[in-house]
């Protein structure tokens, strides 16, 4: 299944990419109308490509819940601080609630916008260029910069609403209740609020987007794409795939017949199965037929008391038997308890507009203001690398209106009531090479719209199994990956592998529950989800194989900055009272609870890893300068001493049969 064109991108002049930086400049004098001419559904094509959508945005969703409630649980409930019971069950339980009625709703409202905008800019595309073969953009939940936020914000504003509103051991039920939900409330104001700051600063990509792809290398465009793909999207889920091979292993293999083999399952004439769905299916009927059940049996050992069920990660319990433990989405009784709890009672305006209220909370927002930034660049970087991908399969949207809905939809999320933000999907060329046109991007809005606003998404966590999505995860990922490397020059391989390095350093540090990482390497390599990190690494490699040595200089420069402001490859990895400290620390001087410099206990500078990277960047662009007065063809050559500048894509410096064919020619 091709996912690319395979036609490498000829770089645009600088004056036309300022022109681009306008959202009105793309569109012309096209049409601004819908073209009804492009068609709505396609058949079982535009069916695969929904299903692939539906279930990717459902595995993101499913996980993030599961993270969420796990903050509400270290946050509350399982709190090492002093306190009643009743306020840690409290902090739990409204952190809950308002996950779902107020935080869920208005996810599906910014699905809705996006989804449907995205269908309508696919018209006018086709109008513009005067066909129908256009495929939507597709568009989901931001699952990189979600799963950094609800770690390095969520978690520890959720605490500080813990601190601040605790009423003590003493406290009576009434004050435990009442403090307990304003410190739950606290916490989802301070998340809202950041997730504001990330969609405005998207929105402010608009500006760079089509400046950084003109300027770097390809490589380095395509490792969001390539590292996210094989790493989130492959690599983790085969890892939830093989804890649970009965149930899961099968729905995979259906998977690489289907997508891979091209094999179909006919239903009537030419109506056949789809692949995705079929998956699905298959992996929830083997769950709730038991393919997952573990024993509650206790063991004992290095990992102390703790049942056979729980050990495979997790496995709950089933309420009311002693004889087996089974894994989320398959709890009967959990299942009927979200129903009676949640099903038809979704709140969308519920946290309309109270939510940025934790924009006033000054003594954390000062502390999160920072990182925002920084995840909202990570943003609008993924949003570059899938307008690129876009291209590279025969669409070509405008990067600077994308951004803006990029933003705008997650500041609709987070005005709404919404932690999560929304973005762009990586997988186009997937979507485009099954057939799709508009109607999967319109029936996924409109479906995730009804999902979520109505209370139903509850009862769908406790319904499908956390691997049910990943088979058809794994396809979408290896299959980005892919595309990054048809898109690449050869010379490039290895740019692009050391650029998923740090996305593997993520997953790293993100499975060590941050702190508990003592690599180093790993942490200065893994903060802001790899992405910023692995972009430099490729841009800088691929400069250096081209021997363009005055980039490989301005850009160290640059990043030597970006090291010392928390942007790129700084974290701090002692801490003042105790000693080496984990991977929350993502930017300069914040700490994994939000926190700033420790003044009082005056943590020293040497705590803070970035100068070191800010020298080492100083000097490899000492070095690169060095090379300009001696390389053939520059203008400040001296004297010749090192090969030109590589500029044509099919050039390869590790092509030996290039030196082969030389070294024949001489006489022997």
């Amino acid at each position: 299944m091709p996912v690319g064109t395979g036609i490498k991108r000829e770089k645009v002049p600088l004056q036309q990419v300022l022109l681009q930086l306008s959202p009105f400049y793309w569109q012309g004098d096209a049409s601004w109308a819908w073209n009804f001419k492009v068609p709505l559904w396609t058949g079982s094509g535009e069916m695969e490509a929904f299903c692939e959508l539906f279930f990717d945005n459902l595995a993101t969703l499913l996980g993030v819940t599961g993270a969420a409630m796990d903050v509400g649980r270290i946050g509350g409930i399982n709190s090492y601080s002093d306190a009643t019971d009743l306020y840690k069950a409290t902090v739990t339980g409204e952190w809950t609630r308002i996950y779902y009625d107020w935080n869920i709703p208005a996810c599906g409202l910014a699905l809705l916008f996006g989804n449907v905008w995205f269908a309508w800019l696919a018209t006018r595309l086709a109008t513009k260029e005067n066909r129908l073969d256009v495929t939507a953009q597709p568009y989901g939940m931001n699952t990189t910069v979600i799963y950094i936020t609800i770690y390095a914000i969520s978690l520890p504003a959720i605490q500080a609403g813990f601190t601040k509103f605790n009423p003590g051991t003493g406290a009576s039920d009434a004050d435990s209740i009442a403090m307990g939900k304003k410190a739950a409330e606290f916490g989802w104001k301070v998340s809202v609020a950041t997730n504001f700051i990330i969609g405005f600063m998207e929105i402010l990509g608009c500006f760079l987007g089509d400046l950084i792809r003109n300027t770097v290398p390809t490589a380095a465009v395509y490792v969001p794409l390539a590292g996210v793909g094989f790493v989130w999207l492959a690599f983790s889920p085969m890892l939830t795939i093989a804890k649970a091979p009965m149930m899961c292993l099968l729905p995979f293999m259906v998977v690489v017949f289907g997508f891979f083999g091209n094999v179909r399952y006919p239903v009537y004439g030419k109506v056949t199965f789809p692949i995705a769905l079929m998956a699905i299916l298959l992996s929830v009927i083997f769950g709730w037929a038991g393919a997952c059940k573990r024993s509650t049996e206790v063991i004992g050992g290095a990992y102390g008391d703790v049942s056979v069920s729980d050990f495979y990660n997790g496995f709950r319990a089933i309420q009311g038997t002693g004889a087996s433990g089974t894994c989320q989405g398959t709890d009967g009784n959990a299942a009927k308890a979200a129903w009676k709890t949640y099903a038809f009672k979704g709140d969308i305006f519920g946290g309309f507009g109270s939510g940025l209220a934790g924009l006033s909370e000054s003594s954390l927002m000062e502390d999160f203001a920072a990182p925002a930034l920084l995840f909202g660049m990570i943003g609008f970087l993924g949003t570059m690398t899938c307008v690129e991908s876009a291209e590279a399969a025969g669409d070509a949207y405008p990067m600077s209106e994308i951004m803006i809905v990029d933003g705008i939809g997650t500041c609709m999320a987070a005005l709404a009531g919404g932690m999560f933000g929304t973005t762009v999907y990586i997988g186009h060329p997937v979507h485009k090479a099954l057939g799709a046109k508009i109607g999967y991007s319109i029936a996924n809005g409109v479906l995730y719209f009804i999902f979520l606003s109505t209370g139903l998404f509850a009862c769908l966590y406790n319904v499908i199994p956390e691997c049910a999505n990943g088979a058809i995860l794994v396809f979408v990922g290896l299959l980005l990956a892919r595309q990054g490397f048809e898109e690449t020059p050869e010379r490039h391989y290895p740019c692009l592998l050391l650029g998923l390095m740090p996305f593997i350093c993520n997953w790293a540090w993100l499975e060590s529950d941050g702190a508990a990482s003592k690599n180093m390497g790993v942490l200065s390599l893994g903060p802001s989800g790899g992405i910023v990190q692995g972009i430099i690494l490729a841009a800088l490699t691929a400069w250096a194989i081209d021997r363009k040595f005055e980039e490989v200089t301005v850009f160290s420069i640059i990043v030597a900055f970006f090291s010392l402001f928390g942007i790129a490859f700084s974290h701090n990895d002692l801490v003042y009272s105790y000693g080496v400290w984990g991977a929350e620390h993502q930017t300069l001087k914040v700490y994994a609870d939000g926190s700033g410099v420790d003044k009082d206990t005056g943590t020293p500078e040497e705590a803070f890893n970035g100068w070191r990277w800010c020298v080492a960047f100083f000097m490899v662009a000492f070095f690169a300068a060095c090379h300009i007065p001696f390389q053939k063809g520059n203008k400040y050559t001296k004297f010749e001493a090192i090969p030109p500048r590589i500029e044509d894509d099919a050039e390869d410096p590790y092509d030996y049969s290039v030196h082969a064919a030389k070294a024949a020619e001489i006489p022997k």
